[in-house]
């Protein structure tokens, strides 16, 4: 049986999204100075 009097927790751990800024930008140097940031090329996808 499930139990329905307590709430649900919840963790997002990834977010892919997407954008058009119309210029070059270095991914790579980016994932290197924001904390908790990754960038992976050959991540499917990204």
């Amino acid at each position: 049986m499930i139990d329905l009097s307590r709430k649900p927790s919840y963790k997002i751990e990834n977010v892919v999204a997407s954008v058009n800024l119309h210029q070059r930008i270095d991914l790579n140097a980016i994932a290197e100075n924001i904390p908790n940031t990754e960038y992976n090329p050959e991540q499917p996808g990204v």
